[in-house]
């Protein structure tokens, strides 16, 4: 085998790589929406908790009538990022940007329990959790979650 035939078949070999990577990404980005990314990570975090099913779709779908996303400055690249890091997270224990995706999920993940029944009954795990609307403070002033109004008196 001469060097230019060593060279051509070296240069394919990091084609058909590239492009298999490439594929992999494009097809698992196209497969797996925001949307559903959302829903997934939140059944997976939640896991320990009985949430009504239906609330996980209702809090999306709503999130989005809202513009939820863009006020929470999710832009196009915050959502890609957490698409990706979502597809990433199971295979590597660290990656570049964890830390920021992290970030996201504990964002989103606190924003759909605000928006449920679940500190309205104190944190009782043993009740369903179920998705009463989308959570702002500026339409619903008087709700509280960390109030001791909810929670026993320590003595």
């Amino acid at each position: 085998m001469t060097d230019r035939t060593r060279k051509i078949s070296r240069r394919k070999f990091l084609w058909i790589i590239l492009l298999t990577i490439v594929a992999i990404v494009v097809g698992s980005v196209a497969i797996l929406d925001f949307h559903t990314v959302v829903i997934k990570m939140l059944k997976k975090d939640l896991s320990h908790l009985k949430v009504d099913e239906a609330s996980f779709k209702t809090f999306v779908r709503e999130a989005e009538q809202k513009g939820h996303w863009q006020s929470k400055f999710f832009d196009w690249k915050k959502k890609q990022l957490v698409r990706f890091s979502f597809l990433i997270d199971s295979i590597l224990p660290t990656f570049p940007y964890k830390y920021k995706y992290m970030q996201y999920r504990s964002d989103i993940v606190g924003d759909f329990l605000l928006s449920t029944d679940f500190f309205i009954n104190k944190m009782d795990a043993g009740k369903t959790v179920t998705y009463i609307g989308l959570y702002n403070p500026y339409l619903r002033p008087c709700s509280n979650p960390f109030s001791n109004l909810y929670y026993p008196q320590q003595v």
